[in-house]
């Protein structure tokens, strides 16, 4: 073989040697626009963490914000920061999907300029935070990842997107998505404010939600509350609370209902309450013209939440109702919120059947009379 032979047979393998290098590196990039494109790149991307990102057809200058539901609180700020260019970025990591809400306000343009109050504009943008790529769109509607798309498909079915808590519409919802994150938030909220489940509905949940990958802690929060729900359910026994007497004496909700069916057998309306609460003080007249009108077969009973004891007799005396009132001791307080999962707090009721059993929680005096009506007017 020659010299020239040689180097050319050589320079033939570099060149397709370089040739298939080109040709595989050309592969790869397209495999990576198509991971792209197909959002599969997104979906291994998402052990990353988070990016939330948008371009919004608000002024450079609008406050951006995300705050995301913790288990020890409501929520809590996640993010913040300014547009630029009408775009934002968060990123971040998460450790299992949380719904979260998107925020948006012109307060510091509206200061700047001395405009009007009326100037001012918020936007809430609800959403399910999950590591993935997230966008918000111009029309301010959020995309990316598998629980957002069910979220989305909450939305659909209800643009309220489970704000308030729909019984029907949320077992439709979980029995569509049963392995989904949303699926449990939503089994969560249902299973909130005891005795305002059956028995056949809390056993459903737990026989449909069976398994979440994305958010197993989830699953567990949730079975631990399907536990204690199913000891208060409609027509359960009424589980007890330490409670004390404006006097000051030690006394327990089992007992002052037992009293008052003594007393005067029939229905028993438990109302909790608390000074501080406004909705619980404008409802009180409403519950007073329902004592009236049931006078021989319902009674009342105050139960306050409130942690002063001087702030709760003020307000008894300042709004002073023709019932009895009682207020629940710190193991009390305690138990409304673990036992009852009270999550929200007051105002919170509930009707007593004649035979000492729950009837069901209540959402309020309308609900009560209702209620009522139908059972003492057939």
């Amino acid at each position: 073989m020659t010299t020239n032979n040689f180097y050319a047979m050589r320079g033939e393998r570099l060149l397709i040697a370089t040739t298939k290098k080109i040709a595989t590196a050309m592969h790869r990039l397209l495999l990576l626009v198509l991971l792209v494109l197909t959002g599969s790149y997104t979906a291994w991307a998402q052990h990353d963490g988070f990016r939330l990102h948008g371009c919004l057809p608000l002024p450079d200058g609008t406050a951006v914000g995300l705050l995301v539901n913790t288990d020890t609180a409501q929520s809590v700020e996640c993010c913040s920061g300014v547009l630029r260019n009408h775009t934002f970025s968060f990123t971040g990591k998460i450790d299992r999907p949380r719904a979260a809400t998107f925020i948006t306000n012109n307060l510091n343009i509206v200061a700047k300029n001395h405009w009007p109050d009326d100037s001012i504009h918020w936007n809430y943008i609800n959403l399910y935070l999950t590591n993935d790529d997230i966008l918000i769109t111009p029309e301010l509607k959020v995309k990316g990842g598998q629980v957002q798309d069910d979220y989305n498909d909450l939305l659909a079915m209800d643009d309220t997107g489970g704000a308030v808590v729909s019984p029907d519409l949320f077992f439709r919802f979980i029995d569509g998505h049963p392995h989904s994150p949303v699926a449990v938030d939503l089994a969560r909220r249902l299973m909130e404010r005891a005795y305002n489940l059956t028995a056949a509905q809390v056993e459903h949940l737990d026989t449909t939600i069976t398994s979440v990958p994305e958010d197993t802690t989830g699953l567990r929060l949730m079975r631990q509350q399907i536990a204690q729900a199913r000891k208060m359910v409609k027509g359960a026994t009424l589980q007890d609370l330490d409670l004390v007497t404006t006097k000051g004496m030690p006394t327990s909700l089992s007992k002052i209902v037992a009293e008052a069916q003594q007393s005067k057998p029939g229905y028993v309306l438990i109302d909790f309450w608390a000074s501080w609460c406004g909705i619980c003080l404008a409802a009180m007249p409403d519950i007073k013209t329902l004592a009236e009108k049931y006078s021989q077969d319902l009674t009342v009973l105050g139960v306050s939440i409130d942690i002063k004891e001087q702030a709760w007799l003020r307000s008894i005396q300042k709004h002073h109702e023709p019932w009895a009132q009682y207020r629940t001791s710190p193991q009390g307080y305690k138990d409304l919120f673990t036992k009852y999962q009270v999550g929200n707090g007051v105002p919170y009721y509930l009707l007593i059947r004649p035979d000492g059993k729950v009837l069901a929680a209540m959402s309020g005096p309308k609900e009560v009379r209702e209620t009522l009506d139908n059972l003492l007017n057939k």
